[in-house]
């Protein structure tokens, strides 16, 4: 990519003067280009936003609301471990993982955070992937006691260590599900009815998914209740692992093994009533944020997809492929799901990757013999987990094209 056609990221430093051109009343330039990225300090943002100081949360994001309006398409504002980060994709709080050590302050710091993101910005992720890049590329500098100019590891983005925390919109203290029974999910059969759930229990399966979509209104709530209720009497006597797609009340109710969320899921579920329940989660992720937005709730697993393109829904998402998904699976120390797309040669692949779990709809529900099909997915999966594990990348590809 020539130097031109490069994303830019300003920092104070450098484009102090051009940021404040950008922010005089309508008088003042504007033929300057917006950058892609704003990173500042909060007494750099203080400065720039005519503030004394910004003291609370809600005066930085209003802050970096006004900058991003005004100056940037994207705009994160440091403050000691933890930054706030608005753009088009996200906005929420970075703080340092649960496993994270105590890092110390550099003067570099800074310097080593903005490379990092107009590294990101460069090869094709958007802000907001570029933004957590550079938090774990800073986070890694400042864990390495080496000698020498403050700079990351070449492996820094495959560390847990460096993985953020992502704030929820509503922000959530709530952070530790229960173990799942056998982290070795293996198949994961995907399923809309009781009838489904029993037929693949009874044809081995052992890790189950009722997701019953369409049926939010209150005159399905007895139906889909009855559908839960039979599901959960099967799974518990197979010995199988059930999971509730969205009905997150009624699986509490209903003394549910767990429960599946969606990330627009996690902004409405009662996330203190089901971990007080005992019950375990699964979350689904398509991108860094989201990720780290699982990450910070430590779920029972974490779903990662799409893989493969998949007619199930419809998404804004690159698919992933099994560069991703090794990626995934070497970075997180937690059951790994890989969703979308699946077949037998797909399957095994993923379980060469590292995922503890394959996600199934189509390839089982639509196929003329079910039983069988299910038969030949867990031989392919075995054989995967039995096969040469997949290299694993030092970053993953782009999962979301920039906006043009």
């Amino acid at each position: 990519m020539s130097a031109a056609a490069t994303p830019q990221v300003w920092t104070f430093a450098g484009h102090a003067k051009e940021m404040q051109e950008m922010l005089r009343p309508a008088d003042g330039c504007r033929d300057l280009p917006r950058p892609a990225l704003l990173c500042l300090s909060r007494s750099e943002a203080a400065s720039l936003s005519g503030m004394p100081a910004l003291e609370t949360s809600e005066a930085i994001e209003q802050a970096a609301a006004h900058l991003r309006t005004a100056v940037s398409e994207a705009v994160v504002i440091t403050s000691g471990d933890t930054d706030y980060a608005d753009t088009a994709q996200a906005s929420g709080w970075l703080c340092p993982s649960v496993t994270a050590g105590q890092h110390k302050s550099h003067p570099d710091s800074s310097t080593v955070f903005a490379a990092a993101a107009a590294r990101a910005l460069a090869v094709g992720f958007v802000a907001m992937e570029a933004i957590i890049l550079a938090t774990m590329a800073r986070a890694d500098a400042l864990s390495d006691p080496s000698e020498g100019p403050l700079q990351p590891r070449a492996d820094f983005a495959q560390r847990s260590s460096n993985l953020p925390c992502f704030s929820l919109p509503q922000a959530t203290a709530i952070s530790g599900f229960a173990a799942l029974s056998n982290a070795d999910l293996g198949l994961y059969a995907v399923v809309d009815s009781a009838a489904w759930v029993t037929r693949v229990v009874a044809a081995g399966v052992r890790t189950v998914q009722l997701r019953i979509k369409d049926a939010e209104l209150p005159e399905h709530r007895a139906r889909v209740r009855e559908q839960i209720r039979q599901s959960i009497r099967v799974a518990s006597e197979a010995g199988a692992q059930l999971f509730i797609n969205d009905h997150w009340q009624i699986a509490i109710e209903e003394g549910a093994y767990g429960v599946h969320l969606g990330q627009e899921d996690l902004h409405i579920a009662d996330l203190a009533a089901i971990r007080q329940a005992g019950l375990r989660l699964g979350i689904s992720t398509h991108a860094y944020w989201e990720v780290c937005r699982a990450w910070a709730l430590q779920p029972s697993y974490i779903a990662c997809g799409p893989i493969h393109p998949t007619k199930a829904k419809a998404m804004p998402w690159i698919p992933q492929g099994n560069v991703n998904l090794a990626y995934w699976c070497k970075l997180l120390p937690t059951p790994v799901v890989a969703i979308a797309g699946m077949d037998l040669m797909r399957a095994e692949q993923a379980a060469q990757c590292g995922a503890d779990g394959v996600a199934v709809i189509s390839a089982i529900t639509a196929a003329d013999f079910p039983e069988e099909a299910v038969r030949q997915l867990q031989q392919a999966i075995e054989r995967g987990k039995n096969g040469q594990r997949a290299a694993a990348p030092a970053l993953p590809k782009p999962t979301l094209l920039p906006a043009v």
